[in-house]
């Protein structure tokens, strides 16, 4: 995305309603690796001029803090962005781990996630993240370490008592742990757990989530409900109104951000909201019916309800 694209997108964001009030709560940049881009400064300063809070979302998968990949970060946080990375184990000790210590550094903030493919993959990286922290600043991250310490110890448990559990066993497990929470100073950190999928050469998604194959892993859609709470804007302008755009491949569009007129954006949000909702309750009766995992006509994603 360059610079001119980006304020493209701005103006237009800020002409319609429902998207300049999304953008006020959050923006996030990702999708491909944000860093990559090397107009990335530019384009968050022109998003932050719509909303206080921008994130960029990195694998921080480099390789030297001279990178320009890693000066565009500091750069970032040096304007009040945040950063929010993804672990990744292969990578963790040689890349992640020593750039972490200096994110942490230079915001008030962190949101982790942990794509998990089974429980033992998400116990390893839980470990990851304690050990990470045990020996980061003790009076500050002590509430990140009881928090990562109560999520191991409920994990284990479970992996202990019901180690083919499915996910609601999971979730009960867990209980009313909280993924967040506050530290000394303002710091505020999150945890992500994400259970991971199989993909098709063709891009088709499993019904199943690979840590729980005995559950259809359905995704409650707000914007069947007449609620949009997010929008995902591709480079190309393209709008859905879902964070998983690339492996759901959902067919309703919400409009162009580059190419339409606000009037027809609007218009294209009430003909594709009525499209999914369709679509979500020919879903549940598939389900309901022995028939997951059927492509409807409207298009939206067979998991989708």
């Amino acid at each position: 995305m360059t610079p001119d694209t980006a304020e493209l997108m701005a103006e237009k964001i800020r002409s319609i309603e429902p998207l300049n009030d999304l953008a006020k709560q959050e923006i996030n940049l990702t999708g491909g690796e944000a860093s990559q881009n090397p107009h990335i400064v530019e384009v968050y300063k022109i998003f932050r001029t719509l909303s206080d809070n921008v994130r960029l979302h990195t694998n921080l998968d480099i390789n030297s803090e001279k990178s320009k990949r890693w000066e565009r970060l500091v750069e970032i946080t040096k304007l009040r962005g945040r950063i929010d990375i993804t672990l990744y184990p292969t990578v963790w000790e040689s890349r992640q781990k020593p750039l972490l210590e200096k994110v942490i550094q230079l915001q008030n903030g962190l949101i982790v996630n942990l794509i998990y493919e089974s429980l033992e993959d998400l116990l390893k990286q839980i470990n990851i993240l304690v050990e990470f922290f045990i020996h980061q600043d003790k009076k500050k991250f002590t509430p990140v370490m009881e928090l990562l310490n109560k999520f191991r110890d409920r994990l284990r448990t479970t992996m202990k008592t019901n180690p083919e559990c499915r996910e609601n066993d999971f979730l009960d497990g867990m209980g009313d742990l909280e993924n967040y929470v506050s530290c000394p100073g303002g710091f505020v950190f999150a945890v992500n757990a994400i259970p991971s999928f199989h993909v098709n050469p063709k891009g088709i998604r499993d019904m199943t989530s690979l840590p729980f194959p005995q559950d259809i892993y359905k995704v409650e859609c707000t914007a069947v409900r007449g609620v949009i709470e997010i929008m995902t804007i591709l480079q190309t302008g393209e709008m859905t109104p879902c964070c998983d755009v690339g492996n759901l491949g959902c067919k309703p569009k919400f409009g162009n951000l580059l190419a339409d007129s606000p009037e027809v954006i609007l218009q294209k949000f009430g003909v594709s909201q009525k499209l999914m909702a369709s679509g979500a309750l020919k879903n549940l009766k598939n389900i309901e019916n022995g028939k997951a995992g059927e492509w409807v006509e409207e298009g939206i994603p067979p998991f989708c309800v």
